[in-house]
């Protein structure tokens, strides 16, 4: 008996797995193709199998249903490459626990296993630091990384300011308290101050000497605080910014309706936050996280999500990004019995539902359009372009003009 099968048509990678797994406590084995794998998972009757869809002449969606067929209460975890969405709903239709975009790193493979196997039996309550960021895409191993880095930048005397941007919901307002968390020791007492609300809660905030002062929407600040706000930075280096926004602070600059040296000030470590939809792999562990704490909070043992569940929440292309599918799961937990999600729990709200069909206007449909091109070719401009049927120089006064990044 074994803890994990990989069956993986590529040897070395297989192996690579393996010899993973096993140092960091696991049994485990490996097959390279569909007859070998169907071999081993009767012989060793492992808890997890972790399956590469594509494998050679086999067809590694088959395979799940066999395996699923053979022992329905292992769990298994499909590969895919990068793009196949599709193929994963697939896979969760037949049975599969979960799925990792390939290539994934091992210690995200090792992470899976555990939080599969373990159930993540010692996971804080309320996680601080960089454990604040759920995740295994490429997109939440960066954003990891780049605020260690920044975290280490910031120990110092005169600690680089931080602009954290992205669209509304991608979770800035954590990223920013994780950077903060990781810092803590260095950077002393936190003031947080949310640009939205009356404007004199920047004064009582500096008033209190902070070591560190997280800005949340910096691009409502008024003018009058955006250059209270450079002075005390120009007085007191040692003074931690860290900003937040859902706009392009640039184009706000070039229209006069934000400082260029205050803009010089907190830019310098910059991390940019994708919408959900750009990684969607990171939709199912967000989702058991929420469920974990909404359970706790509720005192409810921690939930389960079915099959059906988990199609319909990587079936849905999360508008409101992080936000939208915290709320989404709060409130299927609230709704769910026995400690079981199923897919009638997962009740989005969908704004367009509440009239009986919303017409963009024309300015807004050239955003959209925009935005996909530039998705679509991987933020490259002279690609988007072509796909535009526009010249380069067109486009980026367009980006400009809508406040669209390369991201």
């Amino acid at each position: 008996m074994v803890d994990v099968l990989v069956i993986e048509d590529e040897d070395v990678l297989a192996r690579s797995i393996v010899s993973f797994l096993e140092r960091r406590g696991f049994t485990a084995d490996f097959a390279v193709d569909a007859r070998t794998a169907l071999t081993l998972f009767r012989r060793d009757a492992p808890r997890l199998a972790i399956l590469d869809v594509r494998l050679g002449q086999d067809n590694g969606l088959d395979l799940l249903s066999t395996l699923r067929a053979t022992n329905p209460e292992a769990q298994i975890v499909v590969m895919t490459g990068h793009g196949d969405v599709g193929i994963a709903v697939e896979a969760m239709k037949r049975g599969a626990r979960d799925f990792l975009m390939k290539p994934a790193p091992l210690s995200v493979i090792a992470g899976i296993a555990a939080e599969l196997i373990l159930q993540e039996a010692g996971r804080p309550a309320d996680p601080t630091g960089i454990d604040r960021i759920i995740g295994r895409s490429s997109a939440a191993i960066d954003l990891r990384a780049a605020l260690r880095k920044l975290a280490a930048a910031a120990e110092g005397a005169h600690p680089p300011g931080v602009l954290i941007t992205g669209p509304r919901g991608t979770g800035k307002s954590l990223a920013a308290q994780a950077l903060y968390d990781l810092a803590r020791d260095q950077r002393g007492r936190l003031a947080v101050v949310n640009c939205t609300l009356p404007d004199d809660l920047l004064d009582k905030a500096l008033a209190d000497a902070p070591g560190t002062i997280i800005l949340h929407n910096i691009n409502n600040l008024a003018g009058q605080d955006q250059a209270k706000l450079a002075r005390r930075i120009e007085e007191n280096p040692s003074l931690w910014v860290i900003a937040t926004t859902d706009q392009n602070l640039a184009v706000l600059e070039r229209q006069g309706q934000f400082r260029s040296d205050l803009l010089y000030r907190i830019q310098v470590g910059w991390v940019d936050l994708l919408p959900l939809q750009d990684h969607t792999s990171d939709i199912l562990p967000l989702a058991e996280e929420f469920a974990r704490r909404t359970a706790l909070r509720f005192g409810r043992p921690r939930p389960r999500f079915n099959a059906e569940a988990r199609v319909r929440l990587l079936q849905h292309d999360w508008p409101g990004n992080v936000a939208e599918l915290e709320n989404c799961i709060e409130r299927a937990v609230i709704q769910s019995n026995d400690g079981l999600i199923e897919a009638a729990d997962i009740r989005i709200i969908d704004p367009a539902a509440a009239s009986d069909q919303i017409v963009p206007n024309l300015p807004k449909m050239e955003e959209m359009a925009l935005v996909k091109a530039l998705r679509t070719t991987g933020g490259n401009v002279s690609k988007a372009a072509d796909l535009l049927g526009i010249s380069r120089d067109t486009l980026r006064y367009r980006m400009e003009k809508f406040g669209i990044s390369r991201r």
